[in-house]
């Protein structure tokens, strides 16, 4: 007598996502790609870069974002690895908006398209978590597209002006006596023009990318680096009213050739470090100046 066995229903098991990895030459392919998209654009703002005066840190933030992923190599080995379809539909958003910036020959679009589509490109082969792991190395590329003809055209004007006024206030509170006409300051003695690399401009699109990089690197709450990126601003100006004061004053005491010599040339840097030290400054009165380790 044959005994017949029934088979239960088993429960249906989820299988858990496979940790999908890409291999090197899936990896070559897509950046070849990418570069074959962007390379005009890519050419041209590396030439940028070589000639602007306000964009010549382009060179470094690649650099610098890279080092940020490399950084975070181990963490990121540990993330799981699953496609996630919305980084498809920022990759065709981004390519779309590369096209239109293409023929309005609008350059700085296609440079926030080619971000976007670096952006996607790690949203959809590495998921969730490894779009919010890298989502500000990425985003730091932001701060390498070229924008300074639309803002020369936009505040470097009334930046002029704005920083004469400053200078020459901060001239005038030690007793010497000025005249502002515009953006140039009168003293008995000297005449100082604020042309527009004197403006603060460039001091001002150097150091947000500074703070943000500063901000990303220390241990603090949200609000407290978002503050920090925001003061940027204030301090760029700040850090350029001296270099304008030091100037004037040189120029009336010393002479003009003291002035626009070799101080003139060297002032930039004085910016930056004064800008720098403006940075650590708030920062501390923040409460918030140690830096994470594992970058």
């Amino acid at each position: 007598m044959s005994t017949s066995t029934v088979g239960t229903a088993r429960p249906s098991q989820r299988v858990p996502a496979r940790n999908r990895v890409i291999s090197p030459v899936q990896l070559f392919i897509l950046s070849a790609a990418v570069l074959l998209v962007y390379r005009r654009y890519i050419f041209w703002m590396v030439d940028w870069w070589s000639r602007s005066e306000y964009y010549g840190h382009g060179f470094l933030i690649p650099i610098v974002t890279g080092y940020l992923i490399w950084r975070q190599r181990e963490e990121l080995r540990k993330l799981p690895r699953k496609e996630f379809r919305a980084g498809i539909k920022l990759i065709a958003a981004s390519l779309l908006l590369h096209l239109a910036a293409t023929f309005g020959d609008v350059h700085f679009l296609s440079g926030f398209a080619l971000v976007g589509t670096i952006f996607g490109l790690v949203v959809w082969l590495g998921g969730r978590s490894w779009g919010r792991a890298l989502a500000f190395p990425v985003a730091f590329l932001l701060f390498m597209v070229p924008l300074d003809r639309l803002l020369i055209d936009q505040l470097a004007q009334p930046l002029q002006v704005f920083s004469a006024q400053l200078g020459g206030r901060a001239v005038a509170a030690i007793g010497t006596r000025i005249a502002i006409e515009g953006t140039a300051i009168h003293t008995p003695v000297y005449t100082f023009e604020v042309a527009i690399p004197c403006s603060g401009l460039k001091s001002m699109i150097a150091m947000t990318a500074l703070a943000a990089l500063f901000a990303y690197l220390l241990i603090a709450p949200r609000w407290k680096k978002l503050l920090l990126f925001a003061v940027a601003v204030p301090v760029a100006l700040l850090a350029n009213t001296v270099r304008i004061f030091v100037t004037v004053v040189l120029g009336t005491t010393l002479g003009p050739a003291m002035a626009e010599g070799f101080f003139h040339s060297a002032s930039g840097i004085l910016v930056f470090m004064l800008g720098l030290a403006g940075l650590f400054g708030v920062g501390r009165l923040l409460g918030c100046l140690q830096l994470r380790e594992d970058i």
